[in-house]
């Protein structure tokens, strides 16, 4: 079944799919010989409506790889900004923006140089903390 357009209403929105096959003229296409595709008709085959609520959060499909693509992508970055917090720079002790900005940048390679010392030191479950890294040595 393909999608087939959408009609917003106030509290709902009705999403329409209808048979691939809908528009061709070989009796032969329908592979489930369905009851429905053989009418005569222009338009022929299923037609079915679902019902999705307004809440966007409940119209993600999140058995698609591009939402698994994104969600990995995030629930790595959140790891990450875990990490950056524990660094305890969330308020800057300097004025200045090239400060603060060569502070961040002090903070991102501390980060990335545990990440590769406990990686190249075969700890590879210890690289996400320093601490954790630390222990081990």
């Amino acid at each position: 079944m393909h999608k087939d357009g959408k009609q917003y209403f106030d509290s709902y929105i009705k999403q329409k799919f209808c048979c691939p096959f809908r528009t061709s003229k070989d009796d032969s296409l329908c592979p489930c010989n369905h009851e429905k595709y053989f009418n005569g008709k222009k338009n022929r085959g299923c037609v079915k409506y679902i019902t999705i609520g307004t809440d966007y959060r409940s119209s993600i499909n999140r058995d698609s790889i591009f939402f698994k693509k994104i969600y990995s992508l995030r629930t790595e970055s959140e790891r990450y900004n875990s990490r950056w917090k524990n660094l305890n720079t969330e308020q800057a002790y300097v004025r200045n923006i090239n400060s603060v900005t060569n502070l961040n940048t002090i903070g991102h390679i501390c980060l990335l140089t545990v990440a590769i010392a406990a990686i190249k030191s075969g700890c590879v479950d210890k690289y996400k903390s320093l601490s954790g890294f630390r222990r081990t040595a």
